[in-house]
C-alpha cells in the first residue's frame, strides 16, 4: 500500500531516505521514472542511498504500477518518489489505490532557468508545462501537500498556486 507519493528532484536523499521513510515506517521506496530505470548508474546510486531496512527499487511507470497493484504489495508500506509531475500524472490512473497522500517539495530548481519558472514556494518552482500537468492532476481530484519534512506544517499546493 502506498504511504506517500513524493515529487522531489533529488529522489532518494536525506529528507526522503531518513526523515520520510522513518516517519511513514516504509519498507520500500519505489522510484518511478522510465528514463531513470534505464540508467544503470543512477539505479545503482539510488539503491545505495537506501536507509537500513528499506529496499529501493527503480522502475518504469507501467512496471511500478504493476508491482504496486500486486496483492503481495498490500501489506507493505511503500513510498513512491519521482522527479517529474508528468510521471505522477501517468501513474495515478494505473493505480488501484485512489486515496493517496501526494507531496511535492524540492522541485524545479534543477534543470532549466529559474527565470522561466514560477516560484510557488522557497523550494518549488513550476514551468508552464509543469503547472499544466499539476492542474490536470488537480482535475483528477487530487491535491499535493507542500511539506518538505514531516515536522513541517503541510500546505495545499492548489491553494499556494491560487487554484
Amino acid at each position: 500500500m502506498i504511504s506517500m507519493v513524493r515529487i522531489d528532484d533529488r529522489l532518494v536523499h536525506g529528507q526522503v531516505a531518513v526523515k520520510w521513510s522513518k516517519q511513514l515506517s516504509v519498507s520500500r521506496i519505489v522510484v518511478v521514472s522510465d528514463s531513470i530505470a534505464q540508467n544503470e548508474i543512477q539505479v545503482s546510486a539510488l539503491k545505495m542511498a537506501a536507509p537500513t531496512g528499506v529496499k529501493v527499487v527503480v522502475l518504469g511507470i507501467e512496471k511500478a504500477a504493476s508491482i504496486i497493484n500486486d496483492p503481495r504489495s498490500e501489506g507493505m508500506k511503500i513510498l513512491v518518489v519521482t522527479n517529474d509531475p508528468a510521471n505522477v500524472e501517468k501513474l495515478l490512473p494505473l493505480l488501484n489505490q485512489k486515496a493517496l497522500f501526494l507531496n511535492m517539495a524540492n522541485y524545479g530548481r534543477i534543470g532549466g532557468a529559474l527565470s522561466d519558472k514560477e516560484k510557488i514556494t522557497e523550494t518549488v518552482y513550476l514551468s508552464p508545462e509543469d503547472k499544466a500537468v499539476v492542474e490536470r492532476i488537480f482535475d483528477m481530484g487530487y491535491d499535493f501537500k507542500y511539506q518538505s519534512l514531516p515536522d513541517d506544517t503541510p500546505q495545499s499546493l492548489k491553494q499556494l498556486i491560487g487554484g
